[in-house]
């Protein structure tokens, strides 16, 4: 069905299933599950994400936050994250049983049992802590279906350029925001950059991220996700939010 799909995606036919109030493209949700498919079935992959936040400061109104992360995923239970930016310098060990969270300025860490999935353990510490990992969606078997189930239209805009790098352009969008992707029309089918615009009602906030210098199935060895304890650190205690 996927390779009918894509012989029409190639010939320049789009069909659109829609009803009085929502509307789905095809040709979106095809490309969106092709990507998805391609990192589904990575053993590894590392990538630098630049990210650009609007937070909300009580007299100035909407101010940006900066961040860079470096990202390694390997296998389906090892994560490590090295970022910098507005809160500091931070890094994340995750080794299949445990997520450890280090601050460098500090020199202090906090370990956290979790999961021996990396999906599970996101979701994990992101409902007990409200931690949150960088493009982590993007890693989600079911991206497709949850855009399509929170979302009113997803469109595909046709192909653009981000630099020197052709790519696709999709769009979905609900009444609280809109949400930009996109996604390089080479082989690989890796996403490049997404734009979250939220309207007036959730404070006209926006959130940027661009993917860059992606290495598809490095070689990565498992002590590079362990955390090794530096001189002096010391472990602190993270409270789960109410």
């Amino acid at each position: 069905m996927k390779k009918l799909v894509f012989l029409f995606l190639f010939l320049g036919l789009s069909f659109t299933g829609w009803s009085q109030e929502k509307s789905y493209d095809t040709i979106a949700i095809v490309i969106l599950d092709h990507m998805s498919a391609i990192i589904g079935d990575l053993t590894s992959c590392s990538f630098t994400l630049n990210t650009e936040t609007d937070v909300n400061d009580p007299q100035l109104g909407p101010v940006t936050s900066h961040n860079v992360s470096r990202v390694w995923f390997s296998g389906p239970g090892k994560l490590l994250i090295e970022a910098w930016g507005d809160k500091g310098h931070r890094g994340y060990w995750y080794n299949g049983s445990t997520l450890t969270w280090y601050s460098f300025a500090e020199n202090n860490y906090v370990v956290i049992p979790v999961p021996d999935r990396t999906i599970a353990m996101i979701d994990s510490v992101n409902t007990a802590y409200g931690i949150e990992f960088p493009a982590a969606d993007f890693f989600y078997p079911t991206l497709s279906d949850d855009l399509i189930q929170n979302s009113d239209r997803i469109s595909y805009l046709g192909r653009t350029k981000i630099g020197d790098r052709s790519c696709f352009q999709i769009a979905a969008m609900n009444k609280s925001m809109t949400v930009q992707i996109w996604i390089s029309d080479e082989v690989q089918f890796l996403p490049l950059k997404c734009v979250i615009t939220y309207n007036r009602t959730t404070g006209d906030k926006r959130y940027e991220a661009t993917f860059s210098d992606w290495q598809i199935n490095p070689s990565l060895p498992d002590a590079m996700f362990e955390f090794a304890l530096p001189p002096g650190a010391h472990e602190v205690t993270i409270l789960p939010k109410k």
